[in-house]
């Protein structure tokens, strides 16, 4: 069944499905169904049509048979880690959460293990930020939700309104930095992964410890994350 709804390469049908498949409409609906509380696909409530959900895409994006954005992120992020010992991740906006669709450990003195389809805090990591960007300050300020922000470290600002001002300078720079935000001792780079429209797909973001050495700083990384959050883009025409 997800190999149809894959092959469709957009949206389809439960009537649709069950002809491809030979099943009754039926059985395909409480077969959707399942599969959409489960996250693997997702139901377009204005068509009632059905497309891959981000469990699907997590699950593809730990083969080498993902979308052109996830298979060109890999190998960037894989470079990333072997050549300056970053950990990298690839993260979406999906149903009001952020959730990893991709994650590359270093083999540094500090990995950050995360598993595809977990979810992230928007608040207060580097992709959250972007990924809040991606959106208006109005949506932005409604998917933080109201009051004060968990305080994961003593860094981290748990003033909505502060953050959502902030957002501003994430979209001019194109990028967002976090300092011990969300992890002490551990700072963080996202950049936007861009379609041909100039739509944010997903956040490119990298994580390293604050005193891993003289060389790797924010101020080295954030072009290298930029550049290599470009060439991803680049693979679906942004």
């Amino acid at each position: 069944m997800l190999e149809v709804v894959e092959g469709e390469g957009g949206e389809v049908g439960v009537r649709e499905i069950g002809r491809r498949l030979r099943l009754s409409p039926t059985i395909v609906q409480r077969l959707v169904t399942s599969l959409a509380r489960r996250g693997y696909v997702e139901k377009n409530s204005d068509t009632s049509r059905y497309r891959l959900g981000y469990r699907s895409m997590a699950l593809g994006a730990n083969g080498d048979h993902g979308s052109d954005y996830i298979v060109t992120a890999r190998r960037e992020l894989e470079r990333l880690a072997r050549e300056h010992r970053l950990n990298g991740f690839v993260s979406v906006l999906h149903g009001g959460r952020a959730v990893y669709l991709l994650a590359v450990q270093s083999d540094g003195p500090v990995a950050i293990k995360v598993d595809a389809g977990s979810e992230m805090p928007l608040h207060s990591t580097s992709a959250g930020k972007v990924l809040l960007a991606s959106v208006s300050d109005v949506e932005a300020r409604r998917l933080l939700g109201p009051g004060k922000l968990a305080a994961i470290t003593p860094h981290t600002i748990t003033d909505a309104n502060a953050l959502v001002a902030g957002l501003g300078k994430v979209r001019r720079q194109g990028f967002a930095l976090v300092v011990e935000e969300n992890i002490r001792g551990v700072l963080s780079v996202g950049a936007p992964i861009r379609d041909r429209t100039g739509k944010v797909l997903a956040a490119l973001s990298v994580a390293f410890p604050k005193y891993l050495d003289s060389g790797v700083t924010l101020q080295r990384i954030t072009p290298l994350v930029t550049a290599a959050a470009q060439r991803v883009s680049h693979a679906v025409g942004g």
